[in-house]
């Protein structure tokens, strides 16, 4: 019996040893475990706010003063955001539009676009080229408007109006569209010439350098000057389709030299 005592005595001192030594570890282990970290919640994440990068294209890039140009805008945004655009042509704002088209006179100028992003940035992009003014070389007869530039017409009259004047009439039924166009040696001469054409302003905007136009017994003329060639179209339709092909007329020109 006295040993029985003594073997339950010694197996509880190992067990409160084992006990003991177990608590010790774990309190080791959760003292020596790193906390988490925590996050301050005032703290943000800052987001880069680049500016804007300004740019735009013209065209055609050798001008004429006959010519529409139009400056295409290709500006871009690193972060995406929203932009808007301010135009200046010659130093003069001139709109607040994605892109322009501007008829300009021969000579130097310079259009600048600035871009602005929602956070106030801006960046600006500047060009400067310049304007020569149209003189056509080409033979008049290469210049009136064709047949086949203007659809369902049939050919009446095609004809030398001397040496420098050239003259075509077309119709389709009983409707009729007469062209004639005269070269001039100089830009001036043509200039002084369109002064004694001239009736009225044009409704809308002008084609080549200048237009007039007037209405005579049901007969519509749009006369208008394209650097040293005078241009006239009479039909006896209506003014849309003489604005309509005279436009197609100026379009003609503009390949042209």
């Amino acid at each position: 019996m006295k040993n029985l005592k003594s073997k339950l005595l010694c197996i509880g001192i190992i067990l409160l040893f084992v006990i003991s030594f177990g608590c010790t570890e774990k309190e080791q282990n959760e003292t020596n475990t790193p906390a988490p970290e925590t996050t301050n919640p005032l703290e943000t994440t800052v987001v880069p706010d680049n500016p804007p990068v300004a740019k735009f294209s013209m065209f055609p890039e050798n001008p004429r003063d006959t010519q529409k140009i139009t400056f295409k805008n290709e500006s871009t945004e690193p972060d995406d955001d929203p932009l808007r655009f301010e135009w200046y042509v010659d130093e003069e704002y001139n709109c607040a539009c994605f892109s322009i088209s501007e008829k300009l006179s021969e000579g130097e100028h310079t259009v600048k676009i600035v871009a602005k992003d929602i956070n106030g940035n801006e960046n600006e992009y500047e060009l400067k080229f310049y304007v020569s003014k149209t003189f056509i070389e080409e033979d008049v007869s290469e210049l009136v408007l064709r047949k086949e530039e203007v659809g369902m017409w049939n050919l009446v009259t095609d004809e030398y109006l001397g040496e420098n004047s050239y003259h075509i009439v077309l119709e389709n039924g009983e409707n009729r569209i007469e062209c004639t166009v005269e070269k001039y040696d100089t830009v001036e001469d043509a200039e002084n010439k369109f002064k004694e054409y001239f009736i009225g302003a044009f409704p809308y905007p002008a084609i080549g350098n200048e237009t007039t136009y007037d209405m005579e017994n049901d007969v519509i003329h749009v006369t208008f000057r394209y650097g040293n060639l005078i241009c006239k179209i009479s039909i006896n339709t209506n003014l849309e389709d003489a604005i309509l092909y005279s436009k197609i007329w100026g379009a003609k020109l503009n390949q042209v030299g």
